[in-house]
């Protein structure tokens, strides 16, 4: 440990030892007194007290005449009056001290059996691992010996690295394939640990303990459990890391306190005490993937290159294993990115502020430790399969329009917004009832409170109303993002504006330099369900898919500011823009959630009685109506498409005639008037309006360069070992560290590359002055042997000049895969 004083501040340091054992003597008497067994005093001392926030070891516990307590506010009895009864600890715990149990119901199909010839692939599997990193590590050493070749090398010396690098290629390919078959004999699982009760003299207590088994088969088995564990997380309606950065973590889950004897490479024994989450393992899962851990690393212990003090030499064969230091470490470093004024917004430390602490609930002594892990299995259970249901998706995407409307007004940027987009400054901020305005958007109120929003040349009625709504929902949705300002660094980050980090607080989205079609998607369901509320007949979300991309998540959607009449008389007129945008932004709201939908969802069997038309992306229909303006196909005139875009925008409205069904209507013939008798719907639209290649769209603000955008106390000597051998540097960890060299290169050869190109110049002046000087002499030229030595030397300078520029192509093509 460092010898500066720690830094204060939210990440709290490991509790003292003094309270340490306090709390275990709290803990033993409590226990006592309700008739539970308590956790043993190690688990204690190594797995919870180092893991407590700051001060909670001393808030928990009271002293009285007969001794030390635990506080009655602070813990509470789980699944009271049965056998399996547990006193459970309500304590804050650091963000980053606790794992994901590896016995979770939600991931059981994913392991097999713990035999023993099971567990003998698995020790097999890891040994070939081991080979397999170890043969990675010899090949980029040999890759670099040939790199490292200085030009003088002998063609013996040259020879001797290429095959050197050809023989570690080998090595590695067969390594890489009895990798592979160890996977295959697993059937690509791994066997399932087995957890028992510790048991101290003969006395059973609160704590779980595996069997030994080497440090390495400890690792492997906790990276492949989250790896599954993550796999089923793939399911989750939302970013679970993103809303633990935005919010924190709210509810309390449930620690047990487990310990995993491992066995070292010399032979000696070492028990690791670590708590693990019962029930919230993707939260902790999370949380460590916010604060740059993994999980076998807080298992096993973490590369001292992780988590490296200022001032400290980097020693790639140290390991940091003690809880308490490495969590200390941790505390450290994000403490002093923190107090820095100038940190990174999307930095560890403000990342993981939020989650700096959060609340457990501490298994600390049970009713009969012999059924320890079955009564820790069914809270598993229970909180998976009886807990909470989840939304549908209408339900859903409802659910978050709600958070986001009440997250503009909280942070008083629903009127601002909504007067400059969709008013477009007609009124200002102040004259907007933001209140009775919410509440017309969630459904709450009549859209009449949106008549200040309405458009000059709009009167008054529900399709004007549900037009602005849609307006509304839309800017809202996917609100304006400001153009990158000329003057910023090409690596800077870009400002998103006012409302852009609303949205992504509210839906809990990854940052705004992460395009992912995923967060389309999640916005234009939301958009969708929004819409679909003010239709009589609603239409399904996946009609919607695809009619919002990552550009409109990226740069945002600005409402025309011409009212719906504007619009009809400029595509009267022939305003192919004004056309589009009445198409994209006012009809297809109304063709998805028509009595007689034109636009359907791209699924379903093309068989199907039901259906109507054909088969096609709701993309697809719209452009091609897009494109029957400039580019109509047979029998579609412009009074056609204008007769049938009033017709949608009228749709909802009852009929007027009295043999269609409230909200359908007669085809236009090429005049544009209703062609009694043929009904408007998919059918007649997809034959009028057939398939289409759709064509690329001009995004409405390209993204310049937004690809670059984008406790006191000492340690202990227990804390961290010196291996024999270097621990071969994690993939991410070296892809972030080439990552971060890859921009001084650039800059150094920059610079280098500028510093030649001035030599040079400085040698052409030289070779014309000594030209001038000569004639100005009237001497004689230089002997021809000696002209012909400085040819071939400005040749030789000419070629690695060529080769400059041939390898600078080879890095342009391959930089544009970094």
């Amino acid at each position: 440990m460092s010898a500066r004083k720690a830094p204060e501040g939210s990440f709290s340091y490991p509790t003292h030892s003094t309270w340490a054992e306090n709390l275990y003597q709290a803990i033993v008497n409590t226990c006592a007194a309700k008739g539970f067994a308590p956790v043993p005093r190690q688990a204690v001392l190594e797995g919870l007290a180092p893991a407590l926030g700051q001060g909670e070891a001393k808030r928990v516990i009271e002293r009285t005449r007969e001794g030390r307590f635990l506080r009655d506010r602070d813990f509470h009895i789980e699944q009271r009056g049965t056998d399996g009864a547990l006193l459970v600890l309500k304590v804050d715990l650091h963000g980053a001290a606790t794992l994901p149990w590896v016995n979770n119901d939600r991931t059981r199909s994913e392991w097999l059996h713990p035999s023993a010839e099971n567990q003998e692939r698995l020790e097999e599997l890891v040994g070939q691992q081991r080979l397999v990193a170890a043969r990675t590590v010899g090949l980029e050493r040999a890759k670099s010996a040939l790199r490292a070749l200085a030009s003088t090398a002998t063609p013996a010396e040259k020879d001797a690295a290429v095959g050197a690098v050809e023989t570690a290629e080998e090595e590695l390919f067969r390594a890489k394939r009895e990798l592979e078959a160890c996977e295959q004999a697993l059937g690509r699982r791994r066997p399932l640990p087995v957890v028992r009760a510790v048991v101290e003299d003969g006395i059973p207590l609160a704590a779980l303990t595996t069997e030994p088994v080497s440090s390495e088969v400890a690792a492997e088995v906790q990276r492949y459990a989250v790896d599954m564990l993550r796999r089923r997380a793939r399911q989750r309606p939302y970013d679970l890391v993103e809303s633990l950065v935005q919010e924190g973590q709210r509810d309390s889950t449930v620690v047990v306190l487990q310990r995993t004897p491992v066995i070292e490479r010399d032979g000696s024994r070492r028990d690791i005490w670590r708590g693990h989450h019962a029930t919230g393992a993707n939260r902790a899962d999370g949380r460590l993937e916010t604060f740059g851990v993994w999980a076998q690393h807080l298992l096993t212990g973490v590369p001292q290159s992780l988590l490296r003090l200022p001032g400290e030499e980097e020693n790639r064969r140290m390991v940091v294993q003690g809880l308490g230091e490495i969590l200390r470490r941790i505390s450290f470093l994000l403490n002093s990115e923190y107090a820095d004024p100038d940190r990174d917004p999307e930095g560890r430390a403000q990342r993981a502020v939020r989650i700096a602490q959060v609340p457990a609930r501490v298994v600390v002594g049970a009713r009969k430790p012999e059924r320890l892990e079955e009564s820790l299995r069914q809270l598993n259970v229970h909180e998976h399969l009886r807990g909470q249901l989840d939304y549908e998706g209408m339900d859903r995407a409802l659910g978050l329009w709600s958070t986001l409307v009440k997250a503009y007004q909280a942070k008083g940027l629903l009127g601002e917004l909504l007067a400059q987009e969709v008013a477009k400054g007609r009124v200002s901020a102040r004259e907007l009832d933001e209140d009775a305005i919410a509440d017309a958007l969630v459904g709450a109120r009549a859209l009449d409170e949106l008549v200040v929003l309405l458009s000059p040349g709009d009167a008054q009625n529900p399709r004007t109303l549900r037009d602005v709504a849609i307006r509304c929902a839309t800017v809202m949705v996917f609100p304006p993002v400001p153009p990158r300002p000329k003057n910023l660094p090409p690596r800077a980050p870009m400002p998103t504006g006012r409302y852009w980090p609303v949205v992504r607080a509210a839906l809990q989205e990854a940052p705004w330099s992460q395009q992912n079609g995923a967060r389309a998607k999640r916005r234009t369901e939301i958009w969708a369900a929004v819409v679909a509320q003010h239709f009589v007949h609603r239409g399904p979300l996946a009609a919607a898919e695809g009619l919002f991309g990552a550009p409109e998540v990226q740069f945002g959607v600005s409402p025309d500011a011409r009212s719906l009449a504007s619009l009809l008389t400029a595509c009267r007129q022939g305003d192919a823009a004004a056309w589009e945008t009445l198409v994209r932004r006012h009809l297809v709201p109304g063709m998805i959630s028509a009595a007689e939908p034109f636009i359907t969802p791209n699924q379903g069997s093309l068989e199907s009685s039901d259906r109507k038309g054909v088969r096609r992306a709701p993309s697809n229909a719209v452009q091609a109506l897009v494109n029957a303006y400039t580019d109509p196909p047979e029998k579609v005139t412009r009074e056609l498409l204008i007769a049938f875009a009033e017709a949608v925008l009228r749709a909802p409205d009852p009929a007027d005639e009295d043999a269609l069904v409230p909200g359908t209507f007669w085809a236009p013939d090429a005049r544009g008037n209703p062609r009694e008798g043929v009904l408007a719907d998919k059918e007649w639209f997809d034959a009028l309006f057939p398939l289409t290649s759709p064509r690329r769209v001009k995004r409405q603000q390209p993204p310049d360069d937004v690809a670059g955008a984008e406790g006191d106390g000492e340690g202990r000597g227990g804390d961290t070992v010196e291996l024999d051998e270097e621990i071969p540097e994690d993939p991410l960890a070296r892809m972030t560290r080439l990552r971060a060299e890859l921009a001084s290169a650039v800059t150094s050869n920059t610079v280098s590359v500028a510093a030649v190109a001035e030599q040079i110049a400085q040698l052409m002046a030289t070779v014309q002055d000594a030209v001038r000087a000569r004639e100005e002499a009237g001497a004689e030229k230089e002997p021809a042997d000696v002209r012909m030595l400085y040819v071939e030397d400005f040749g030789k300078i000419k070629k690695d000049a060529s080769d400059i520029a041939a390898r600078l192509d080879a890095a342009t093509l391959a930089v544009m895969s970094l």
